[in-house]
């Protein structure tokens, strides 16, 4: 495993680090920070996390994201892993 990108609705929200066979998340944006430092077996367990999450946030949380997921700038060559 290596260091990933994590995006929610096509915004960067923070990054997984290897941790044994499992990834740790360092949330970089405020709407996801309660999940900051969890441990998660992979990647696809993380994105369930963070959907829930953002699924019971307060609206004004997930206003950050509004409109980024149709987004035309988002770049495909980067290694990023999309949570929405």
């Amino acid at each position: 495993m290596k260091k990933q990108v994590i995006e929610y609705a096509g915004i960067p929200v923070g990054i997984t680090i290897p941790d044994g066979d499992r990834v740790k998340f360092m949330a970089v944006k405020y709407p996801v920070i309660d999940l900051d430092g969890g441990s998660y077996r992979n990647i696809s367990e993380l994105q369930a996390a963070i959907h829930d999450h953002m699924a019971k946030s307060a609206p004004e949380d997930q206003a950050v994201f509004l409109g980024a997921a149709n987004s035309p700038g988002a770049s495909s060559e980067r290694k990023v892993f999309n949570a929405a």
